[in-house]
């Protein structure tokens, strides 16, 4: 509870402080109005405010927090400053007096009042400007009323420009993620078609590779052959520039289901589908299985698979 001081340079010199908040239930959209007690020296029953003075060596944010308690029992956080004001010069101990001005959130507990205010209100914004009207307050109070008046108005363009403020920064925020979306949308897309791409690329390297299989010994160092060699590098350079890179896989390697796809064998007969299915399931089951043949070289991109090599196995 505030003490009341006759002569403040006793205390501190040439002045005090005094802090009071504007205390905002922002659930509800509404501020904390007192009214001074009949007991009180000045403005009795007067639109107030809960704070009080700032005792020497005590913090501001722990003036406020402590007045808060002894006046609202209300638990609050204390935020920022929103005006210095100058009291009215209509006695002389208010010369004295420096006026600070902050915005406190309501965080919780019920409103328990001590001697110094007799009532309190929870009002809207608007109900402010309805109630502590200039025309409605009486003569000898309107500049103490009014004071609190604009302070609770300004704590309302604080909380707008907040407002402002942070649906400004959800906005870029929101910007951000949609860039980081779009461009991670359009490298998936461009691995997809770069993928669709290499997909039909591959069977004509496949024939290309075939073809140089069954050129004539005495054809190989001919120049048309040399040509096919060079298309087919084109070809590679081509798949290598985008990152595919030919799997290598040789007679021997062993089989692995991941990498390699196992068909069967040339003259091996198609209607024995029992026979078939044994030979799948083994070659899925047997770590030891061999690769005997390769009919088509794998490729990838990175770790990706872009094609399994299609071998013969033991």
């Amino acid at each position: 509870m505030q003490k009341e001081i006759n002569n403040p340079e006793e205390q501190f010199g040439c002045f005090w402080l005094s802090a009071k908040a504007v205390v905002v239930n922002q659930e509800q959209q509404k501020v904390l109005v007192l009214k001074r007690s009949k007991k009180e020296k000045f403005h009795t029953g007067a639109y107030d405010l809960p704070g009080g003075h700032v005792d020497k060596g005590e913090s501001v944010a722990g003036c406020l927090k402590r007045e808060m308690k002894d006046e609202t029992g209300l638990e609050v956080k204390v935020g920022d400053i929103l005006a210095i004001r100058e009291y009215p010069k209509e006695h002389e101990m208010f010369d004295k007096i420096k006026a600070l001005r902050f915005i406190a959130y309501y965080k919780g507990g019920e409103v328990k009042l001590s001697e110094e205010h007799s009532e309190f209100e929870w009002l809207t914004f608007d109900e402010v400007k309805a109630k502590l009207a200039l025309d409605k307050l009486k003569k000898e109070d309107r500049g103490y009323e009014e004071e609190k008046r604009d302070t609770i108005l300004l704590a309302k363009k604080y909380l707008e420009n907040k407002g402002s403020v942070e649906k400004w920064q959800r906005a870029i925020a929101d910007f951000e993620n949609y860039k980081r979306q779009t461009a991670k949308q359009n490298e998936e897309f461009r691995k997809y078609a770069t993928e669709n791409v290499i997909t039909e690329i591959l069977p004509v390297v496949d024939n290309f590779q075939a073809s140089l299989e069954h050129i004539p010994e005495e054809e190989k160092n001919g120049g048309w052959v040399t040509g096919i060699l060079y298309i087919q590098k084109q070809l590679l350079d081509v798949l290598a520039s985008h990152g595919v890179e030919p799997m290598n896989v040789q007679v021997g390697d062993i089989f692995d289901a991941n990498l390699h796809e196992a068909i069967k064998a040339q003259g091996q007969g198609t209607s024995d589908k029992k026979q078939k299915t044994k030979n799948e399931k083994k070659v899925e089951n047997n770590n030891n299985i061999t690769i005997t043949k390769v009919i088509k070289d794998g490729y990838k991109i990175g770790d990706k698979i872009i094609r399994p090599a299609m071998v013969e196995t033991s």
